[in-house]
C-alpha cells in the first residue's frame, strides 16, 4: 500500500490529537452497495415486500434504505472487500488513530460491517430521518470531531467531492478529482466499455445461430432476404439475451461471489454498478423487441416476449426447482428455433422441435450435473440450485437417457414420409446418428471426470472436436438437401 503524502503545507502540520480516518462503505470499503442489493434482494422476496418497498421509496431514501435494513440482514462475512482499503484500516489502528465508517447506507449494516472489522467507534450512517451523503455526511463528520479537527477520507464517487475538500488527506477508489483534494488508492477502476461488454458475454451469443437453424433447414438459404431477416433475428435474440444476462446477473450477485469463477463477473465483482446494468438491459431488450417488430412483426415479436418471460420466471424461480429448471433450460433454447422460423416465415417440424428439445434437456442436466460435482454434502442443497450432491448419479443417468432419445428422434426423422418429400438422399440423414451419438457420450464422460467446464455449450464452441463434429453433421446434412453427386459437382 503506498500512502501519499498530504497536498498541502497547512495539512502537513502534525495535530496534537491522532486524526481520525473516515472511510465511506459503498464502492469503497466494498465492492458492492448494500442499499441498492438490499432493494433487490428484498423486492425478489415476494410481492407484497416488493409493494411496501415501492411504499417506502416514495416517501424518500431513507425510509426506503431502513425499510431494506430491516428485511434485510447483511452478512458481512460474503461482503466482497477492498484489500487496499482493508490495509489502510490496519495501518491506522497500528498509529492508534480511530477508524470511523461513514456512510450513506442505514446504520444497521454499516454497524454490523464494523463488528466484523473490530472498530469500536460508533459508525456514521443514514437513518430513517436522514440520508447522509454529500455535505451531509460532512455535517456529521464535523458534529463528531469540530469544525477545525483534521481528518482523513477515504471515498470513490462524486457525492465525496466536499468531504475530500475538506479532509486533510484525501483518498479514492473510484473519480479521481481534478483538484487534487485526493490521490489514487490501488489500481484504477476498469473501463466501464470493457466492463459492460464482458457483462453482456458475448461468448455467449453464439447459442443465438439457432435462430438460423429453420432457414437452413428450409434449403432456403440462398435468399438474400430471408439471410437478411434470419441475420436481424439472431441480431435481436443476442442484446435480448444479454438483457437477460444482466438481470439473472443482478439477482444472482450473492452465489456468484461465492463460486470459484462467477466471482469474477462485473456485478458480483463491484466494477459494473447496479443502476448501469439495469438501464443497459432496458435498453438491450426494447431494442431487440423493437428490430423484432420491424423484421417479423406481431409473430417474431411474440416469440421474443415469449422468450423474455420464460427467462425472467428461470431467473426469479425455476432455476431453484430441481427438473423444472432443466426443462426450462431446453425450451429456452428451443424457442430460439421458433424465433428463426418466424423471421422467416417457415414452420418448425414436429421432428425439429421434439429433437431440439431432448438434446438440450440432454445439455441443461449435463450443466446441472457439473455443478452438483462441486458439491461435498450429499444431503445438502447446492447453493441456488433444488439439487443436492446426492443426485448427481440420478441426474447423469437423466441426462444421457435424453440423448439418447435425441439421437432416435433423429433416426426416425430420417424415415418420415415427408422428410423423403424434402430431402434428396434422405437415407444418409441416418449417418448423422452417429458423430451425434460419439459427441454426447464424449462430453458426458469428460464431464464426469471433471474435463467440462460451466456452460456445456460454451465448452462446444470452445473444443475443436466438437467443432468439426458439429462442421461434419452439417455436411452430412447438407449432402441429404441436394443430394452426393449435385453436392460433388458444387464443390
Amino acid at each position: 500500500m503506498t500512502v501519499h503524502q498530504p497536498i498541502s503545507a497547512a495539512r502537513r502540520a502534525a495535530p496534537a490529537q491522532p486524526v481520525p480516518l473516515f472511510i465511506d462503505v459503498d464502492g469503497t470499503l466494498l465492492r458492492a452497495d448494500i442499499s441498492l442489493e438490499s432493494f433487490v434482494r428484498v423486492a425478489r422476496s415476494g410481492l407484497l415486500l416488493a409493494l411496501r418497498l415501492i411504499l417506502a421509496l416514495l416517501q424518500g431514501r431513507a425510509a426506503a434504505k431502513t425499510f431494506a435494513a430491516r428485511h434485510d440482514p447483511v452478512r458481512p462475512d460474503r461482503l466482497p472487500f477492498r484489500a487496499e482499503v482493508l490495509d489502510l484500516i490496519a495501518a491506522a489502528k497500528a498509529e492508534g488513530r480511530p477508524v470511523i465508517l461513514a456512510s450513506a447506507s442505514h446504520w444497521r449494516p454499516v454497524a454490523a460491517i464494523a463488528r466484523h472489522l473490530g472498530l469500536t467507534d460508533p459508525v456514521i450512517a443514514s437513518t430513517r430521518r436522514h440520508n447522509l451523503k454529500g455535505r451531509a455526511k460532512l455535517s456529521a463528520i464535523r458534529a463528531r470531531i469540530g469544525n477545525e479537527a483534521p481528518f482523513d477520507y477515504v471515498g470513490d464517487s462524486a457525492a465525496d467531492r466536499p468531504l475530500w475538500a475538506a479532509a486533510r488527506q484525501g483518498w479514492t477508489l473510484g473519480l479521481l478529482p481534478d483538484d487534487g483534494s485526493a490521490a489514487r488508492l490501488g489500481p484504477p477502476p476498469p473501463g466501464q466499455f470493457g466492463t459492460l461488454v464482458k457483462a453482456l458475454r458475448p461468448h455467449q451469443w453464439a447459442k443465438n445461430a439457432l435462430v438460423l437453424v429453420p432457414l437452413l433447414m428450409s434449403g432456403q438459404f440462398l435468399d438474400p432476404v430471408l439471410v437478411a431477416k434470419a441475420v436481424v433475428a439472431a441480431v435481436a435474440m443476442s442484446a435480448i439475451a444479454s438483457a437477460i444476462y444482466l438481470i439473472n446477473d443482478l439477482l444472482d450477485i450473492d452465489a456468484d461471489r461465492m463460486h470459484r469463477t462467477k466471482r469474477l463477473r462485473p456485478l458480483a465483482h463491484g466494477d459494473l454498478s447496479i443502476p448501469a446494468a439495469l438501464g443497459w438491459s432496458v435498453v438491450l431488450g426494447l431494442g431487440g423487441l423493437a428490430a423484432g417488430w420491424l423484421t417479423g412483426g406481431a409473430t417474431l415479436t411474440g416469440w421474443l416476449l415469449a422468450y423474455v418471460a420464460l427467462s425472467l420466471a428461470y431467473s426469479l424461480r425455476l432455476k431453484a426447482a430441481m427438473v423444472a429448471d432443466a426443462i426450462a433450460l431446453a425450451m429456452l433454447y428451443t424457442i430460439r428455433i421458433w424465433i428463426g422460423g418466424a423471421a422467416v416465415g417457415v414452420a418448425i417440424s414436429y421432428w425439429l422441435a421434439l429433437f431440439s428439445i431432448f438434446l438440450f434437456l440432454s445439455l441443461a442436466y449435463l450443466k446441472r450435473y457439473i455443478e452438483i460435482q462441486g458439491s461435498t454434502d450429499p444431503a445438502q442443497l447446492v447453493k441456488g440450485r433444488g439439487y443436492v450432491g446426492g443426485d448427481l448419479d440420478l441426474v447423469m443417468a437423466s441426462g444421457v437417457a435424453a440423448g439418447m432419445v435425441a439421437i432416435l428422434v433423429l433416426a426416425l426423422f430420417a424415415h418420415d414420409p415427408a422428410t423423403m418429400q424434402n430431402y434428396a438422399a434422405p437415407d444418409l440423414l441416418m449417418l448423422a446418428c452417429l458423430p451425434l451419438l460419439y459427441w454426447l457420450n464424449r462430453v458426458w464422460l469428460m464431464a464426469r471426470r471433471g474435463e467440462v467446464e460451466g456452460d456445456p455449450v460454451a465448452f462446444a464452441i470452445r473444443d475443436r472436436r466438437s467443432l468439426a463434429l458439429g462442421a461434419m453433421i452439417g455436411a452430412i446434412f447438407l449432402a441429404a438437401l441436394v443430394g452426393p453427386e449435385p453436392l460433388l459437382e458444387r464443390i
